[in-house]
């Protein structure tokens, strides 16, 4: 209990000094901050949180509710109860339903530690089309969002699948992929560290799977923070969801061409990239090409800890778009205040904006349908 309330106290300090250095509950950001910079097609290589953030910087955009007139509260939407998503949702249909996907994302994980970031990414990549409906799932060969541009890095289908057909075989016809794959991203971010998070079931899974949605609306690099903000505040999510969710950047790796934007004089407000870290990328990339890949978080790279905002600070960013958060007043308190805090804050405030990202703009109800494979539609 005790740690809990100090963790408490210390994420209400860390919000409070974010909104007094940067104008987190109203004023705008310098101009131009993040804009203008073109970037390049940075392949899809670990990079689905890094790149954008939408949340306005009004008070919608900044973590908390509004006050609302006369000064009373009015909930924001993104902390109302989703209709249709319900803690024992599974209890008498499927009461293994968590532990089945638990027990085979652990044992998979634990073959493959780097599997934990690829199925965060899955998930990320999911709820960035429309919400989570695990549509990315879907494999039509050139057609689904599986075969986008977007999409050609990502990794753990065949996991998700074997998960469905174990809980088919248990279960028939009752557990959802989007279900699966929420409760397979919670479960591969607590085996990283994450502290676990309890989920709610219910969700429908979507019909329609088109690779050019996914190219159009996923975050590839190149993006301004003012991109990032509206992507993110158009799935009700905020400003701090996206500094928080970029942190994701701690584990993981990346593909030289999604690394080389920031390797070059950035525009628009980039920070800066430490030179001798700058050198080194630039060997390393040069040396293995595209198929290559560097580590997203070259000091601590198998602990999921804030050594990613720490790196930002000293110019050893990897990502163009985490490079511009630093410099951009709306987002840059944040970034300090996950340095200079203890890790449990970062780590806390992550389970609290991925339990957000798996109940953002869901299928309930009569929607969808539950898929009896992950991969197709039913017909």
């Amino acid at each position: 209990m005790r740690t809990f309330l100090a963790l408490s106290a210390l994420l209400l300090l860390l919000v409070a000094t974010s909104v007094a250095a940067n104008g987190y509950g109203g004023n705008s950001a310098s101009p131009g901050a993040g804009d203008g910079y073109g970037g390049g097609d940075a392949p899809a290589a670990a990079d689905g949180y890094g790149g954008r953030d939408d949340a306005s910087s009004g008070p919608k955009g900044n973590g908390g509710g509004d006050g609302g007139e006369g000064g009373v509260y009015h909930k924001a939407a993104y902390e109302k109860p989703v209709d249709g998503l319900d803690a024992g949702f599974y209890r008498k249909s499927c009461p293994d339903m968590e532990g089945i996907v638990q027990r085979a994302v652990r044992k998979a994980v634990d073959a493959d530690y780097t599997l934990a970031a690829s199925l965060i990414r899955l998930f990320f990549h999911d709820f960035a089309v429309e919400g989570t409906d695990a549509s990315i799932l879907i494999d039509v060969p050139g057609q689904s969002e599986k075969y986008a541009e977007a999409s050609k890095t990502l990794r753990g289908f065949e996991l998700i699948e074997e998960i469905k057909a174990e809980l088919e075989a248990k279960c028939h016809a009752t557990v959802s992929c989007a279900d699966i794959l929420t409760a397979a991203a919670r479960d591969a971010a607590t085996a990283a560290g994450v502290p676990y998070w309890p989920l709610k079931y219910g969700r429908r899974d979507g019909k329609d799977s088109v690779a050019g949605e996914a190219d159009r609306r996923v975050p590839m690099g190149g993006q301004s923070v003012t991109d990032l903000v509206r992507f993110f505040e158009s799935n009700g999510l905020t400003i701090m969801d996206l500094v928080v969710l970029s942190g994701a950047h701690t584990i993981g790796c990346a593909s030289c061409g999604a690394v080389r934007p920031a390797l070059c004089k950035l525009k628009g407000g980039a920070a800066a990239m430490e030179r001798r870290y700058a050198d080194f990328l630039r060997r390393k990339c040069g040396a293995g090409g595209e198929g290559e890949y560097v580590e997203l978080d070259g000091e601590t790279p198998t602990e999921f800890d804030n050594q990613y905002y720490k790196n930002l600070m000293r110019g050893r960013g990897v990502l163009d778009t985490d490079m511009k958060l630093l410099p951009d007043s709306r987002t840059e308190g944040l970034v300090r205040a996950f340095a200079n805090q203890p890790s449990q804050v970062f780590e806390h405030q992550f389970a609290q904006s991925m339990r957000k990202l798996g109940e953002a703009q869901v299928l309930t109800g009569n929607e969808g349908e539950v898929r009896r494979k992950c991969s197709a539609v039913n017909y």
